[in-house]
């Protein structure tokens, strides 16, 4: 004979099923209550944080100067003792096909650019960044007979020093962009654009990232891994630096969708040996061209030019806003007041916010 197990249900009374219902209502509100509290607290905190990062506000842009040739293209410094900017030109060429660059100086006061007669000093001057010293570091890009590194412009004497043109036997490609550190240090890309643009030797090094001491007497390497290192800069508190990756269109015009637009973040470590750069995220890619030119403002906000103009993130690599600037821009100076002169090739331009 089977088995069979039974089971019995005991259900509450009335009153025990009231008292039930009750309390199962009162914990639902108590949570409902907690929840809307919770969600009231984080958007005013998401609120409070925003108010604290000013926002970008509206732009207006104005033309200073209108040049026949592409005069203003990169490495603006702004000199604000002086009320003028330095800027280097793009590539010019000669009767004979050889090219040049002409490094220029604007006065905001008067409105006129004289050129600082650098062409042969600094042969094919691009980016350039001012040091603590007052002197303006400017990378070299060289050319088929001069060699390519860093030189120092000191504009009150017009003195120019060369202060690297290669590593151990090495050539440096064409020198692109520099930043210095709080430690003196000064940081420097170093893509081949001189060799496919025509007027450097072909490459004996990579596209790498370099690193010279404050003492001008030790360089070592710091960062390889790109298809073309290009803008350089760091965050305020130089726990990290920022390199663009002007890949994607080659030094002859050409695209290739699969290679970088990209700005990239590494951690700058302190070792006894020195500093290393380290844990390189991709910090974001842009929405038009390349990145090119890179700058962070007293709020830590990223600022690159594009093909679309100038476009700003915020310090996690959120898009903030593009400033559409028409025919695009290489580099651009922060003025530390919200604007920025910006480099438009044959149109030197100011942002005012």
């Amino acid at each position: 004979m089977s088995k069979v197990l039974m089971l019995q249900l005991a259900w509450p009374d009335n009153q025990n099923l009231k008292d039930i219902m009750r309390r199962s209502l009162h914990r639902s509100l108590a949570s409902l209550r907690c929840g809307a509290l919770a969600a009231l607290f984080l958007v005013g905190a998401t609120a409070a944080s925003r108010a604290a990062e000013p926002a970008l506000g509206a732009w207006r842009i104005r033309v200073l100067s209108t040049y026949i040739n592409p005069l203003a293209h990169e490495g603006p410094v702004f000199i604000p003792e002086t009320q003028e900017l330095f800027f280097t030109s793009n590539r010019l060429k000669r009767p004979d096909g050889s090219q040049y660059v002409i490094a220029s100086m604007f006065n905001v006061t008067t409105g006129k650019t004289r050129d600082l007669g650098l062409t042969e000093s600094i042969p094919m001057a691009n980016g350039a960044f001012r040091l603590r010293n007052g002197s303006i570091v400017v990378t070299m890009q060289g050319d088929h007979t001069r060699p390519a590194g860093l030189a120092s412009y000191n504009p009150a004497t017009g003195k120019v020093q060369i202060l690297t043109k290669g590593f151990a036997s090495y050539q440096f490609n064409s020198p692109n962009d520099v930043v210095q550190a709080g430690d003196l240090a000064i940081w420097f890309t170093d893509p081949q654009y001189g060799y496919e643009q025509g007027f450097r030797p072909k490459p004996t090094m990579g596209n790498w990232v370099w690193r010279l001491d404050g003492s001008g007497h030790k360089q070592r390497l710091m960062m390889d891994g790109f298809a073309k290192p290009n803008g350089i800069a760091f965050s305020r508190d130089q726990r990290y630096i920022y390199v663009t990756d002007s890949g994607y269109i080659a030094g002859n015009g050409e695209r290739d969708s699969v290679l970088p637009r990209t700005i990239y973040r590494y951690r700058v470590m302190s070792t006894p040996e020195g500093p290393l750069a380290t844990d390189r995220i991709t910090f974001c890619v842009v929405t038009k061209g390349i990145p090119d030119g890179l700058k962070v403002d007293e709020q830590d906000r990223i600022w690159t030019g594009t093909g679309a103009g100038l476009e700003v993130f915020s310090k996690d690599g959120t898009p903030l806003a593009v400033i559409p600037i028409e025919g695009g821009v290489s580099n651009f100076a922060l003025t530390g007041d919200g604007g920025a002169y910006i480099m438009g090739e044959t149109k030197l331009y100011r942002l005012d916010s």
